[in-house]
C-alpha cells in the first residue's frame, strides 16, 4: 500500500531517453543491445547497486525507447526514491508499449495512490479486478480498497479491503488497512482484530503495532499499549513509526 496527468503516449512524454523513438523506426540490433543492458540494470538491482542500475537503465532506453521492462524498472526505482511522478510516466510509457503488463499497471496505480490521485488509481487497477489470469488479485484489491477509503467511499473500501484479505489472508497491510478503515467508522472491536491479526501474521510490520497500542492505551489498558509500543519500536527504530512509538511508552 501506499498514500497519478501524464499522457500514456511515448512520443508526447519529455524524458530525454524516450525523445529518439518519436517517429523513428528500431533496429532489431538496437533492441537486443537495450535487453541486453536491462539484463544487466535487473542484476544491479537485485545487488542494490542503484548508481549501476540507473547507468543501465539509461543506456538501454537511449537504445530502445520502448523497451517496456526498462521502463518499468526505471519506474520502480523512481519510486524507491519517491519520485511519483517520474514514476508515473515511465509505468504509463510502458503499458502504451505493452497495455497487458499487469505488474506495471498495478504499480501504476500504487504511484498515482501515492500522489494522492485516488480516482486515477481506481480506474487504472479496475481492469485487474476483472481479469482472472491476474496472479496477485489481493494487492490490486487492497489498492483500490485504500482509494476509496482516501475518498470516504467506506463502503466501497470496507467491500475492497476484505476481498483484499479474503484472497490473501497473510496480507498485513490489507489487515491494517481495514483495522483503519473499522476504526474511522466506530466499528472498535473489528478494528482491534484486524490489527491483531496484522501483528501475529507479521510481527516485524511496525504500523499496526503502533495502531494497536493507541486503541489500548484509550481503552485504559496500559500495560497492553505499553508492550505494543515495544514491539513497534523494535520492529522499526529508526524509522519515524518507531520513534513515535517509543515517545508513546
Amino acid at each position: 500500500m501506499t498514500k497519478t496527468r501524464f499522457a500514456a503516449v511515448i512520443c508526447g512524454m519529455v524524458a530525454l531517453t524516450a525523445l529518439a523513438a518519436c517517429g523513428a523506426s528500431q533496429s532489431s540490433d538496437d533492441t537486443a543491445k537495450s535487453d541486453f543492458h536491462y539484463r544487466l540494470s535487473r542484476n544491479y538491482y537485485n545487488d542494490r547497486n542503484l548508481a549501476m542500475t540507473q547507468r543501465e537503465l539509461h543506456e538501454s532506453l537511449r537504445l530502445d525507447p520502448r523497451n517496456f521492462e526498462a521502463l518499468h524498472l526505471r519506474g520502480f526505482v523512481r519510486m524507491g526514491l519517491n519520485d511519483q511522478a517520474g514514476a508515473v510516466a515511465d509505468f504509463r510509457a510502458a503499458l502504451a508499449a505493452k497495455p497487458d503488463f499487469q505488474e506495471c499497471r498495478n504499480n501504476l496505480g500504487s504511484a498515482l495512490l501515492a500522489l494522492g490521485q485516488f480516482q486515477q488509481a481506481i480506474e487504472v487497477l479496475k481492469p485487474l479486478l476483472e481479469d482472472p489470469l491476474y496472479p496477485t488479485p489481493a494487492f490490486a484489491q487492497g489498492n483500490v480498497g485504500w482509494a476509496y477509503y482516501e475518498l470516504k467511499d467506506f463502503e466501497s473500501a470496507r467491500r475492497h479491503l476484505e476481498m483484499a484479505v479474503f484472497l490473501s489472508p497473510r496480507f498485513c497491510v490489507g489487515h491494517n488497512n481495514l483495522g483503519l478503515l473499522h476504526r474511522d467508522t466506530g466499528n472498535l472491536r473489528a478494528a482491534r482484530e484486524a490489527f491483531e491479526k496484522a501483528t501475529r501474521t507479521c510481527p516485524t510490520f511496525a504500523e499496526p503495532w503502533y495502531h494497536l497500542g493507541v486503541m489500548l492505551q484509550e481503552s485504559g489498558d496500559s500495560k497492553g499499549a505499553d508492550e505494543a509500543f515495544k514491539k513497534c519500536a523494535e520492529a522499526a527504530p529508526e524509522t519515524a513509526m518507531g520513534q513515535r512509538c517509543a515517545a508513546r511508552r
